[in-house]
């Protein structure tokens, strides 16, 4: 059972969950097509170049996929519950009442593709959640619930 789920509190109840935008591998994507790439000219240093972008990207894929698993972003009807990790957890549980400021960043690419940063703000603390598919909506359903 999900993080979200086992902490739901009597009568409450999920009305929106957001997603992480598949953008999120765009990047390892690139590293392991030129290590590749560069690792088929096999000699010289463009060969370990290669050998070091595939690792890079290897790394980089692994660490995105654990994201992409590991984070739960969720309004419900008295609370947004934003949690991300899998072995190491960062929750956010914040009472709707509660909210002071919600802000969304997001890039050119991310305007275009849908996807972008929600910064959420509570007694002076920050949290950045990063790569959010459609954060507008995200934004809305709050919104929404705090009316």
């Amino acid at each position: 059972m999900s993080y979200i789920q086992n902490n739901l509190q009597a009568g409450e109840e999920i009305k929106y969950k957001a997603n992480i935008h598949w953008y999120i591998f765009v990047y390892p994507i690139i590293l392991l097509f030129l290590g590749v790439f560069f690792s088929c000219a096999q000699t010289g240093i463009i060969y370990y170049i290669g050998l070091l972008l595939l690792l890079l990207g290897l790394f980089h894929l692994t660490k995105r996929i654990l994201l992409k698993v590991g984070a739960e972003y969720v309004v419900t009807n008295k609370k947004v519950i934003l949690k991300s990790g899998i072995l190491s957890r960062d929750a956010l549980e914040l009472i709707l009442s509660k909210c002071e400021g919600l802000r969304i960043n997001q890039s050119i690419m991310g305007r275009i593709l849908g996807f972008g940063s929600i910064i959420v703000t509570t007694g002076g603390v920050t949290n950045k959640f990063n790569f959010i598919a459609n954060p507008i909506k995200f934004r809305n359903e709050i919104n929404a619930q705090i009316q």
